[in-house]
């Protein structure tokens, strides 16, 4: 199974690194580490995130406070955002 990154995704994701690489490098390496391994075990294992709708399910990140919100489509995994846990999911209830 593939990983595909929307473009929303990447670039919710880079900011998330910036904000950790304006604070440390090896914070922001573990926040770019974390969620190349959050990827890795959804291409093996892609009904371990949570639903939130009929199409979408969301994953908690280990060690980050953040949500991978993806869709499996075919033989891929979606990823269409990269949002903070605590993020007030108004701004984020489109990706569902």
């Amino acid at each position: 199974m593939n990983v595909v990154f929307t473009d929303a995704a990447r670039t919710e994701s880079m900011e998330a690194f910036g904000f950790y690489q304006e604070r440390s490098e090896k914070v922001a390496a573990n926040f770019f580490r974390s969620l190349e391994n959050a990827t890795a075990w959804l291409t093996a294992h892609p009904n371990t995130g949570s639903p939130l709708s009929s199409r979408t399910r969301r994953y908690l990140m280990k060690t980050f406070p953040y949500l991978v919100i993806y869709r499996i489509v075919e033989d891929a995994v979606w990823v269409v955002g990269v949002v903070h846990e605590k993020r007030d999911p108004k701004n984020w209830q489109h990706l569902i």
